[in-house]
C-alpha cells in the first residue's frame, strides 16, 4: 500500500501547559529549527483543568507577533482520556479556541469509569474477562467517544497513540476481533477523525494502519514529544509506515 503521511508535520506535542518540559516557544523553535510545516499543541486536559484560556492566548498572541515561521502553521490542541464504555470525555467545558482533539486510551474504559491497566491484566489472567473481549471493549469505546466528540462544534479530531493500553493490559492488537476494529474504522470514516502513528509508544500496528487507511480514514504523524528534543523525530513512525508499504503486519 502507498500511504502518505507528511513528516513535516507533528500533531503530538506536549508543552508546559501541561507535563511537558519545554514550552510553547521552545516547541515552535525546534519545529521550525526542523522544516516543519504544522505543529499541533495538544496539552493533557481535565474536566478540572483552569488554565485553556491562558493556553489558547498564549498561542493567539504567538501568531499574531508572527513568532513562528511563515511556513510553520501552529494548532492549538488537546489531549482528552477516554473516561468509561459509554464514549465519555474527561473534558472542561467549552474548549473556546480549541482547534483539535486527541482521544487517548491512558486507562481501560470500564462500564462504571476508568480501570488501571493493571488491575485488567489481573482479571484477564485470572479469567474473569477474556483477551478478546477486553480488547473489543477498548475499540468499542474508542468509537463511542468518537460519537461524543463529533458533538462538540466539528473540531478536528485524532485518534492518539491507539491501542497503547492493550500491552499495558498484557495484551497486543493480535486479540482484538476484526468485528471490533471494523466498528472502530467505520465510526472514525463516519465522523471524519484521523488516526495517528505514534512515536513514542510505536503504536498502532502496521496492519491497523493499512485498515485505516484502505478505508479511506487520514493517518498523520505525531512524536508524543514531552521536550523540544524529540518535536518532529519520527523514528518508529517511520518504521511503521515502512512495514505498511511493505504490506507487513
Amino acid at each position: 500500500m502507498i500511504l502518505e503521511v507528511p513528516l513535516d508535520e507533528d500533531h503530538h506535542v506536549h508543552s508546559t501547559f501541561s507535563d511537558g518540559a519545554s514550552t510553547v516557544e521552545e516547541n515552535i523553535a525546534a519545529a521550525r529549527d526542523r522544516g516543519l510545516t504544522r505543529l499541533c499543541l495538544t496539552d493533557h486536559v481535565r474536566a478540572s483543568t483552569r488554565w485553556l484560556p491562558d493556553y489558547v492566548a498564549c498561542l493567539r498572541s504567538l501568531r499574531e507577533r508572527s513568532q513562528p515561521a511563515p511556513q510553520l502553521a501552529v494548532t492549538a490542541g488537546v489531549e482528552v482520556k477516554m473516561l468509561d464504555a459509554q464514549g465519555s470525555l474527561d473534558l472542561p467545558p467549552g474548549l473556546p479556541g480549541v482547534e483539535l482533539v486527541l482521544i487517548a486510551d491512558h486507562q481501560f474504559p470500564g462500564e462504571r469509569g476508568p480501570v488501571d491497566p493493571a488491575e485488567m491484566r489481573t482479571a484477564i489472567a485470572a479469567g474473569r474477562i477474556g483477551s478478546a473481549e477486553a480488547a473489543a471493549a477498548v475499540a468499542d469505546a474508542t468509537a463511542a467517544a468518537l460519537a461524543t466528540n463529533a458533538g462538540l462544534d466539528g473540531r478536528d479530531t485524532v485518534l492518539a497513540h491507539l491501542f497503547s493500553i492493550l500491552p499495558k493490559m498484557g495484551l497486543d492488537e493480535s486479540a482484538l476481533p476484526d468485528a471490533g476494529l471494523d466498528r472502530l474504522i467505520a465510526r472514525a470514516a463516519q465522523t471524519g477523525a484521523a488516526v495517528e502513528v505514534n512515536e513514542k509508544w510505536s503504536c498502532p500496528s502496521p496492519a491497523v494502519v493499512s485498515a485505516f487507511a484502505a478505508a479511506g480514514v487520514p493517518v498523520v504523524a505525531g512524536s508524543d514529544s514531552h521536550d523540544q528534543a524529540s518535536v518532529g523525530v519520527f523514528r518508529s513512525v517511520r518504521r511503521t509506515l515502512d512495514a505498511v508499504a511493505a504490506g507487513g503486519r
